[in-house]
């Protein structure tokens, strides 16, 4: 990385003499280092939530509770500014990383109770799932107006004073697995012979989930910056910028591989496979703020190096679900054993809710490297 950025350095510096010296548009690229709660790993643990009311009114009271930590990894940016008077200045970027993190966890609870005639079955479960694999990628495409209004002023420190409005594209995808589960299971069953019950803790490796959640918006930008020179090779800028989504789209998939395993009267044991699909369009609303700093070292009239500190808090609210699951065939049984039409078929529809609402922290340390020209 060392290498790298001399490289980088020697040759805008190089590049610095071929071009035009008038300095009113930069060329930059940064490598940062960045950490992250979040709020997408977490509605996508918690998204099966949305099918609360569904499953109840089915006989089953089940929701999850995600514990999750930080994803860490690298990323790179690069983009323009164009400055084309004192007053006005566009920025265009664009941003890439790519994060990981070790084990997530989600506890997950489970409550059904079916009837047939004089006898009910009561089952309960609490388990914990391990995600293992965990890989988050997110993205942003920026394009924002600089206005310094008070450019003309001839004290020194107001006249760096500006603000900001845009847009931007940004998109978020979590991958994430989970190759095992243990707990505690419990089953009652109730007859007119008596009550018998049978349970206890399990590890199970028989199934794999595989969870995959992505979400993109286009965000307002509206914000202040500030910008004072200390001398003419060093200098300091300040960013706050409010975020609001005015378009989004998203996409769940949450596929469950389950090896179901038949005892034979000889002893033996045969399995075969069984996979369960959950799967929907999701809308996404955020709102928050991103805090900025930034130092700036003025290494020739064309080269600057930048170091810079960011950290983004925003809110991802689900306000409409369209995933679902196949309805259970079980719930076609009413208490009498007659067909009983309305728990199966509202089973199956997208989720009522509640739909899940998480906040996103994220901390970026960047090191850029800009040509002026």
């Amino acid at each position: 990385m060392k290498k790298i950025f001399t490289l980088l350095v020697v040759g805008l510096t190089f590049a610095s003499g071929l071009l035009s010296q008038e300095n009113n548009k930069k060329f930059y690229v940064k490598v940062s280092q960045n950490t992250v709660d979040s709020a997408t790993l977490k509605n996508a643990l918690e998204m099966e939530n949305s099918l609360f009311l569904n499953r109840y009114i089915g006989g089953t009271t089940s929701y999850r509770i995600p514990q999750t930590g930080t994803f860490k990894g690298t990323g790179g940016e690069f983009g323009f500014l164009f400055k084309h008077s004192g007053l006005l200045q566009t920025n265009l970027g664009f941003s890439f990383a790519s994060l990981s993190s070790g084990n997530q966890k989600s506890i997950d609870y489970s409550k059904s109770s079916l009837s047939f005639g004089s006898t009910s079955i009561l089952s309960e479960i609490t388990g914990v799932s391990e995600y293992t694999s965990n890989r988050l990628q997110t993205a942003r495409i920026e394009l924002v107006e600089n206005v310094q209004f008070l450019h003309d002023s001839q004290n020194q420190f107001l006249k760096g004073f500006g603000a900001r409005a845009g847009f931007e594209i940004y998109a978020n995808e979590v991958k994430s697995t989970s190759p095992y589960s243990y707990g505690n299971s419990s089953a009652t069953l109730s007859s007119s012979s008596g009550t018998s019950t049978a349970g206890g803790n399990f590890f199970s490796i028989t199934s794999t989930e595989k969870l995959t959640y992505n979400e993109a918006f286009v965000n307002g930008v509206l914000g202040l910056a500030y910008t004072v020179s200390i001398n003419d090779k060093h200098k300091i800028d300040l960013g706050a910028d409010y975020l609001k989504s005015f378009a989004n789209r998203g996409k769940y998939t949450s596929e469950i591989m389950s090896l179901f395993i038949i005892p034979s009267a000889s002893g033996s044991e045969s399995g075969f496979p069984i996979t369960t699909k959950l799967t929907g369009d999701v809308k996404t609303e955020l709102v928050g703020n991103r805090l900025s700093f930034g130092y700036t070292y003025q290494a020739t009239e064309s080269v600057s190096i930048r170091f810079t500190y960011q950290t983004t808090h925003t809110t991802h609210r689900v306000v409409d679900s369209k995933v679902k699951e196949p309805g259970n065939f079980l719930t076609l049984l009413s208490n009498s054993g007659s067909a009983n039409m309305l728990p199966f078929l509202l089973g199956s529809q997208p989720g009522f809710g509640p739909f899940p609402e998480n906040k996103d922290v994220r901390s970026q340390v960047g090191l850029e490297v800009a040509y002026h020209f």
